[in-house]
This record gives structure tokens, C-alpha cells and sequence, in this order.
């Protein structure tokens, strides 16, 4: 199970924060604040779920972007300030969905500024733990305690630390909600690539990861949607239909909204509701704060769409009901009918 008690949950999400500097396909530029662990914090507090990132920053980082993100309801207690430039990165994003980071301070600064040591005291006060893509020595660093301090974990891997890389994160994803990106199910499995369309691949690579032993895997699967099962349940979800700005961040804001959902229900299908209209929220702008979070009425638009395109919706919805009341009223599916079907 993994829904836990509304009043003592706390997700943290260890990773990273950076300073990015965008450019996307049609030429707009943007700086804003980055990070996994930001990204995926932002995910779940769109859905109002208790979350602190587990991050170190360098001496730089603006005081004014830790006050934003405390107004939006993130604990900001584990970010550890330290001495140095906080990681930097000039982002250039191509039509494709792929992305080229250039390293504007040391490379050595992700390794320095990711959580470890005694950053992971902090493990223990966590009902889940989100572990975002970092070199994989960190990740497992954090995965260790997670374990020995009985604090279940999803794990999101890094795409530079899988070839070569396969027995090490074969062992990470045991007993893990497993969160890979279309890419990283490529380089997992390249028998994938190639004639696999999105929704017949990722059954196939949800199975073997769940053979793996991941107790359930949610694919992101960029602008096709995503896909999540476990050993009794799978179902695909598409994308909704926002216009990108920026997708930097998305598939971290991805996790942490579906993690808001999934912890919350303990439903699979809701998880991916939830992370899916975070991500269509972060995609619009640049950053991971470039305007106010959705309002409930926009949310239960987005969630209404997104039910209205899989079978039987009534279950989940009786679930975001009762555990995300302030969503209520809930919409009627035929008043959505004829509205521009551009939620958000």
C-alpha cells in the first residue's frame, strides 16, 4: 500500500537545484531556477502534498527564490546553502524532445552539490522519498538509508549512469516505484528503440521492470503521455494538449505530482492524472515558479479531459473526491464537450 496518514506525510525529493539558462525550439531564451528536486517538489505542491527538497545550493542562489518557493508551500529546511557557485547550466532544447546542457560552472559542482553525508539524516523524516536523477553513486547513497531507515523511495534514473551502468541501477530499482523516461527505457533495453511505438514499448518495459523487482513503474513518455502499472493494474494516459514553452523540468514535475496522487489514493491511474497536469503547468513557462500554481477549477478541468479519455473514470474520481476535497465540485464531462479542449 502506499497511501499514508494525511497528517503526518512528508515526501522529500533528493536532487538537485541549478540556475538554468534556456533556449527552446522557436527561439525564446529564458533564465530561471532549475533542478530535479525542485521540479518534482513543485509537481507535488501543485496537489498541496507535504514536500521539502533534499538539496545543497551554492552561496549564490538568490535568497528571493527560496522565499518564493516557501509561499508556495515547500519546505525549505533541507536546502543546505554552501560555499561556491550553485550548479549552472545553459539549456538548448530541440524540436525533437531532446536537450543539450552545457556546464557553466565546474561539472564537479552536480557531484558536490547533490545531498549526501550528513545531508541524509533527514531520510528519516520522510513517510516517501523521491530520489531524482543524480550520478548514481549519490543516488545510491540515498537508497541506502532509505532502506535502512524503512522510508520507501521512487527512483528516477540519471541517462548518463545507465550503459554501463546496468547491474548497479538493476539493483537500485528493487522494491522502487520506477520512473524512467522514454530515452532511458532505450538505453535500458535498445531491443525497444526503433518500429516500438510509445504505447506498445512501454507495456514491454514496465513488465520487465517490474521483473526487475519495482513494486510499479510510471513511463513518461514526452508529448505522447505516460504509462504506469504494477503486478495487477497498467494503463496508458496521453499528454494533455498544452502549448510547450519550456520543457525543462517536466518530467520531474511528472513525479512529483504523480507521487501526490499515487501516495495520496493509492491508485496508479490517479498518480498519473496528477503528474500529468503538473507537468502540462510547468511546460508553459520558463523556471519552475514562472507564474501561479492552477487553480482547483483548472485542475478538475485537466483531470476531467484526461478520465474522460480511459474507461470507467467514476473510481478515480470518487478517489480525487475524497482525498483532494478542495477539488470539488466535480465537473460534468459533457459541459467539457464543447470547450477548447486546451486545459489549463
Amino acid at each position: 500500500m502506499a497511501q499514508a496518514s494525511a497528517t503526518t506525510d512528508l515526501l522529500i525529493t533528493a536532487g538537485n537545484f541549478s540556475l538554468d539558462d534556456a533556449l527552446n525550439p522557436d527561439g525564446e531564451q529564458g533564465a530561471a531556477p532549475g533542478g530535479d528536486a525542485l521540479y518534482s517538489a513543485v509537481g507535488a505542491a501543485i496537489w498541496r502534498y507535504p514536500v521539502a527538497p533534499l538539496s545543497r545550493v551554492g552561496a549564490d542562489y538568490p535568497v528571493g527564490f527560496t522565499e518564493r518557493i516557501a509561499r508556495l508551500g515547500i519546505g525549505i529546511d533541507m536546502i543546505h546553502r554552501v560555499a561556491g557557485p550553485t550548479v549552472h547550466y545553459r539549456i538548448t532544447n530541440a524540436n525533437t524532445g531532446e536537450r543539450q546542457y552545457e556546464h557553466l560552472t565546474p561539472a564537479r559542482r552536480l557531484h558536490e552539490l547533490s545531498p549526501h553525508g550528513r545531508d541524509l539524516d533527514a531520510v528519516r523524516r520522510a513517510t516517501w522519498a523521491h530520489v531524482a536523477a543524480m550520478p548514481i553513486d549519490l543516488q545510491a547513497g540515498v537508497i541506502t538509508r532509505c532502506r535502512a531507515e524503512g522510508v520507501p523511495y521512487s527512483l528516477d534514473p540519471h541517462e548518463e549512469y545507465i550503459v554501463g551502468h546496468e547491474t548497479r541501477l538493476y539493483e537500485l530499482i528493487k522494491d522502487s516505484v520506477f520512473m524512467p523516461s522514454e530515452l532511458e527505457v532505450g538505453l535500458m533495453f535498445p531491443d525497444l528503440v526503433g518500429d516500438w511505438a510509445p504505447e506498445t514499448m512501454a507495456p514491454e518495459a514496465a513488465s520487465r521492470f517490474l521483473e526487475l523487482g519495482a513494486r510499479a513503474v510510471a513511463i513518461k513518455l514526452g508529448a505522447w503521455g505516460c504509462f504506469v502499472a504494477d503486478s495487477s493494474f497498467q494503463a496508458a494516459l496521453r499528454a494533455l494538449p498544452i502549448k510547450v514553452v519550456d520543457s525543462i523540468g517536466a518530467g520531474d514535475a511528472f513525479c512529483g505530482g504523480f507521487l501526490a496522487g499515487y501516495l495520496r489514493t493509492d491508485c496508479l491511474l490517479v498518480g498519473a492524472v496528477c503528474g500529468s497536469a503538473s507537468a502540462a503547468h510547468v511546460i508553459k513557462g520558463f523556471g519552475a515558479f514562472h507564474s501561479e500554481f492552477p487553480t482547483p477549477e483548472t485542475l478538475r478541468e485537466q483531470s476531467a479531459f484526461l478520465l474522460g479519455e480511459v474507461e470507467g473514470p467514476s473510481g478515480p474520481w470518487n478517489l480525487l473526491d475524497t482525498h483532494f476535497p478542495w477539488l470539488a465540485p466535480r465537473p460534468s464531462l459533457r459541459s467539457l464537450a464543447g470547450r477548447d479542449q486546451t486545459a489549463g
